[in-house]
């Protein structure tokens, strides 16, 4: 069970039923020595049939002759018993054939046949409510708490039909309480109380509720599984936005009741799932491994829908609790069990990433595409790890197969966008630019922030359209200008390098180191700056300030400083730099040219 997953107290009441049968056979078991005769004196053609024919719609078995000094009442009584139990027992067949209103005419006969069952009343109340005759509903478990004055059920339900069906909610939180206090180590009466209080807007009432509970002598394992599930979806819900990091005092409470819960009934394979979902959800992966493990190696078919579902949360706990090697082979062999479900190759692809596998994640991903493409983030994935993989033509057209399947989806055409910039397709990552702006309006409009205007800034710029590129700068710069250094210094250095607005460019750069003083790259655009403008002494102060801030060693810092020293006057020194900028790009032919110009201008003996 999920342990976020919100408790329905009427269906929480109906899973009590599937221990009715057995509670019925047992009761009639009584009689057994009453009803062998009329078994044995039946016709073979009216003898139950083995399987559903058993508990077909036949007519009871017709009456003996009592024997002579027989009970007469008794014998009355264990053919009304057998009726309601052959009643209910069509009435389970044919809940198991999905024949809803056959079952519940079935559980009515049963019910008149033996109105003393109030497991029976409750389930026969909840389906009139449900059917609308609330009435009559309530009715039947007035008559079952008359019958059993101190069987908790009947009130615990009537407080759910009052709350949910009539709306009433004093009347439901008297019944609650009732039932409370008929049976104080149930925790169904807790769940009641704590949702009326809540839904009532008091919940300070609904804490004492719950401080009640925890005062409980209740050895019910289950008990204190679900008291744990309720704090859980409490403070979780009270948490941050996406934070699963409780508070120390209370996940420490949390631990307490999930421990309690499987110290009172350890080899309960429920309790141990409850618990392993509550270690997961609060991140205490190495805890819910071994309790998953358990539960697992405990089913008959590996290979249920059920059973992999615990598979993947236990391939889950492992990948975070840092064991991705075991991880890989619980998920490795999901995917052999289940080769269709797109989740296993996911997670699989997960895992190979946290091993830089790049490859194989990629055709985990591919996969998962494969067999079920509506998944539009996926296509961001491996359109992701084709860039990384340097497979950009493939990476193109992964997002343009995404954008014909999912038109209009801004964050789809912006990823393209970046994607045509990456590979040097400036005028079509300008026009999906464009298009993402059309489009996030609608889809995404979020999307258009600081980030977007500073991408398709950059893209301008190496396209060459540098009135676009500034307006775009200076858009990223305007939507957040606390995190602006790279998108003012992108402005000033794309504005010096091109001897344009040389003051303004200044102050943009200035303000990108601002805010990151110690950032080499944009110590070498004020350098580059100060060369523009002919402050040789202080560019090379700058660019030597750069080049020893900036690792790995950069090629533009050190042809920049070659060339700071050569309008110095220093033409040695300038060769120096210059040959050492070489030695990190030696395809570099701009660098090779004023080398082979220099040299040739250089006396030999000052030659480095």
């Amino acid at each position: 069970m999920n342990p976020r997953r919100a408790l329905s107290f009427t269906s929480q009441l109906l899973s009590r039923f599937s221990s009715v049968f057995l509670r019925f056979a047992l009761g009639v078991g009584l009689l057994a020595g009453l009803l062998l005769p009329a078994a044995m004196a039946a016709p073979k053609n009216r003898l139950p049939a083995a399987g559903h024919a058993a508990v077909a719609d036949s007519e009871p078995s017709p009456k003996t002759t009592p024997a002579p000094g027989s009970d007469l009442s008794l014998r009355k009584e264990g053919e009304q018993k057998a009726q309601a139990l052959a009643a209910f027992a069509q009435g389970l067949a044919a809940e198991e054939d999905g024949d809803e209103e056959r079952a519940f005419k079935a559980y009515r006969r049963s019910l008149a046949a033996d109105p003393n069952n109030t497991d029976l009343a409750v389930k026969v109340a909840l389906e009139l409510a449900r059917r609308g005759e609330v009435p009559e509903g309530i009715a039947l478990l007035k008559d079952a708490a008359k019958v059993a004055p101190k069987e908790m059920l009947p009130p615990l339900c009537l407080s759910q039909i009052y709350a949910k069906f009539l709306k009433k909610p004093a009347q439901a939180l008297k019944y609650a309480q009732l039932a409370l206090e008929l049976d104080p180590d149930n925790i169904g009466p807790y769940l009641a109380l704590v949702e009326l209080y809540t839904e009532a807007g008091q919940p300070k009432k609904a804490t004492a509720i719950l401080e009640q509970a925890l005062k409980s002598e209740s050895e019910d394992g289950d008990f204190w599984a679900q008291l744990g599930e309720i704090y859980t979806r409490m403070d979780l819900k009270n948490a941050d936005d996406g934070d699963v990091n409780i508070p120390p005092e209370k996940l420490s409470r949390l631990n307490g009741l999930f421990q309690k819960a499987l110290a009172c009934d350890p080899e309960n394979l429920d309790i141990q799932a409850k618990a392993a979902d509550f270690y997961f959800e609060t991140r205490q992966f190495e805890a819910a491994v071994p309790l998953y493990r358990k539960v697992i190696d405990a089913q008959e078919d590996p290979d249920t829908e059920a059973t992999i579902a615990l598979r993947d949360k236990l391939a889950r706990c492992l990948v975070g609790a840092n064991h991705p090697e075991e991880a890989l082979g619980v998920l490795l062999k999901m995917a052999e069990a289940a080769p269709l479900r797109a989740e296993t190759h996911a997670l699989l692809g997960e895992v190979y990433l946290l091993q830089a596998r790049l490859d194989k994640a990629l055709l985990c991903y591919q996969q998962v595409l494969r067999l079920d493409s509506k998944q539009a983030p996926v296509y961001l994935r491996v359109a992701d790890l084709q860039m990384r993989l340097r497979q950009g033509a493939n990476a193109v057209a992964t997002l343009t197969a995404a954008r014909k399947k999912f038109p209009g989806t801004a964050l789809i055409t912006y990823s393209l966008a970046v994607t045509l910039a990456q590979t040097h397709q400036y005028p079509k990552a300008l026009a999906a630019f464009e298009e993402t702006q059309r489009e996030a309006p609608a889809s995404k409009p979020a999307i258009l922030n600081a980030s977007f205007y500073l991408a398709y800034g950059m893209a301008a710029e190496q396209s060459g359209d540098i009135e676009r590129a500034a307006t775009m700068l200076k858009k990223s710069i305007s939507l957040d200008p606390k995190d602006s250094a790279q998108a003012c210094n992108y402005l000033g250095y794309m504005w010096v390098d091109r001897g344009l607005h040389l003051p303004e460019a200044g102050e943009y750069i200035q303000r990108a180191l601002a805010l990151e003083p110690d950032n080499g790259a944009y110590l070498d655009s004020l350098g580059w700056y100060y060369f523009k403008i002919s402050d040789y002494p202080q560019a090379l102060t700058t660019l030597l300030k750069a080049a020893a801030k900036i690792q790995p060693e950069d090629t533009v810092v050190y042809e920049h400083l070659g060339d700071a020293y050569a309008a110095a006057g220093d033409a040695a020194k300038a060769l120096e730099t210059w040959e050492k900028a070489l030695a990190l790009d030696p395809e570099n032919k701009t660098l090779s040219g004023k080398i082979d110009a220099a040299q040739k201008k250089l006396p030999a003996t000052a030659k480095p």
